[in-house]
This record gives structure tokens, sequence and C-alpha cells, in this order.
């Protein structure tokens, strides 16, 4: 049997045959299948397919090709690095989702897709771009990193840094090979998931000038109402609610070390009860501050 689970939007999307189903998984599935079509299609001989779906600057400038903007993800060649991007795309993928919810997480997947093809475009002003096949999996892993900046990762070295060095390694690269619009594209979408993550953890706020074209976040979480306290007054209540708020961050720091220990499919119900209030207190204080 086949069910949507649509309430709970950390739960699984899909039960199939009983197995969970989650949104990481479903795209993993999805770049198999391009997979597959791209293979038949250089099987064939068939360049018409590649031409058609790829990131063209001038397609898109010259003829008016908008659908290049999202379609080049659809060519995947059968690789080693298809593999490696599938794997990200899974691993990676599923801690982002357990952590910020399942429609939070498809809106960066899909900002991994337009960015790069967007900053493409400006750059293709200057200097002609094309490319076919994903160009987002190592920004989704810089959004893991900023998420988690001190999991330990390859050799014990942690999640921040391992994105600090393999980041400047493709810029070196792009640079010795005068690759400058692909520099620009990489660099801005690894930048785009740093800035997505910490606006959903409420660290970052958009400047008043961005607010128009960035509808106004709602809060993730449920906000809990405070006692009223009938003979202490408000600066009492405020002062209650300092206390609660402190109580709540302090108790984040073994949280994280627990999540970037065994990830976060390891945290109890009550235990992702307090990351959220420890949220919800993190979010008071920086609207407080404005």
């Amino acid at each position: 049997m086949t069910g949507i689970h649509s309430s709970d939007d950390r739960g699984p999307w899909f039960t199939v045959a009983g197995h969970s189903i989650h949104a990481p998984a479903l795209l993993v599935g999805g770049f198999i299948v391009s997979m597959l079509v791209t293979t038949a299609a250089m099987s064939l001989n068939d360049g018409g397919l590649l031409k058609l779906v790829a990131f063209s600057s001038e397609g898109i400038l010259g003829r008016l090709e908008v659908w290049r903007l999202f379609t080049y993800v659809l060519w995947n060649p059968p690789t080693l690095w298809f593999a490696i991007d599938m794997l990200m795309l899974w691993w990676f993928g599923r801690e982002l989702e357990s952590f910020f919810g399942r429609r939070i997480f498809l809106k960066l997947c899909a900002g991994l897709i337009l960015v790069p093809s967007l900053t493409g475009l400006i750059v293709g002003w200057v200097t002609p771009l094309f490319w076919v096949g994903m160009p987002g999996n190592f920004s989704l892993f810089v959004a893991y990193a900023t998420l988690l900046p001190g999991a330990p990762l390859l050799f014990g070295v942690s999640a921040m840094w391992t994105a600090v060095v393999f980041l400047g390694l493709q810029v070196l690269s792009y640079l010795t090979g005068h690759h400058w619009g692909e520099m620009v594209v990489t660099v801005a979408g690894a930048g785009f998931a740093f800035g997505y993550v910490r606006f959903q953890q409420g660290r970052w706020v958009v400047p008043p000038i961005l607010q128009i074209l960035s509808p106004v976040r709602k809060p993730r979480f449920r906000v809990l109402e405070r006692v009223p306290r009938p003979a202490s007054g408000r600066n009492a209540d405020q002062s209650t609610g300092d206390r609660e708020d402190g109580d709540a961050v302090e108790a984040i720091d073994p949280l994280l070390e627990k999540i970037a220990r065994s990830g976060l499919a390891s945290l109890t119900s009550g235990e992702r009860k307090q990351l959220q209030l420890a949220r919800e207190a993190l979010l008071r204080r920086e609207s407080s501050r404005h």
C-alpha cells in the first residue's frame, strides 16, 4: 500500500510496501532515471537531447529558451562522480530535511538549481557559458557544514573545514584554468547555501530592500505562550521569560554534540522538542535586538 504523509513535514513523504520514502531518496531516484535516459541517448548518438536541455547563456539570452534555467540537471552521464553526487544528495540531504523539514529542504534544492543558472545568465553577458548536470551537490554539502560545522568527516576533520578546503581547491582549479564564469557560478551556489541555512536558523535577517522579493517568513515552530503572573507585573514576566530562554539555549550544546556524533536521527522525541524550544529562544533573542 502507498500513502502520503502530509501532516508531518519531517516524516516520510511516501510509504511504499511499508518502506518510508523521504524527499532525498525520491530526488535520488529521479536523478537515476535521468541518468538512464541520458545513457540511452548517448548510446544512440542522439545529441539533440543534450542540445535541448543543456544550460546555454547564448540560448537563453539570444533565443529566449528559458527552460534551460532548469532542464540542465536532466543530463547526467553514468560516471563515478554521478554516484558520488547521489551519495552526497542522500546522505547530507536527509540530515537537512530531518532538521528543517521537507518544505524548507525542497526550497533549498530548488534554489541550488536556480541560483547557479541565474548567476550563469548574468555572467553570460560577458562570457558565454554552457554546462549540463547537477551543479548544487557541493553546495548541499556547504549547507550541511553550515548547519553542523563541528561534525567530524574525513580523518576527523570538521565539516566546516572540509567545506572550506574543498571550495578553496575548486576556486584554485578554476583560476589556473581561467574558467572565470564557472568559478563565479560555484561561489554563488555555495554562498546561497550558506546564507539560506543561516536565514532559516534565524541568524540572518533579510534586508528591507530585499523583502519585496522575499515573502515574509512565518514561524516554523509553535511559540509557547507565557503564563501570566497576577502579582509580579510585566517586568517579572519578562525576567521569567528571559530565564526560560537562557535555560533552553544552554541545553542546546549537548544536543548539538550528539547530532555531530550520531546525526539528527539519533535524537529522541523529547530531545527534538528541546531543540525546537532552543531555536525559538534564539529567534526571540534576535527579534528583540531589532
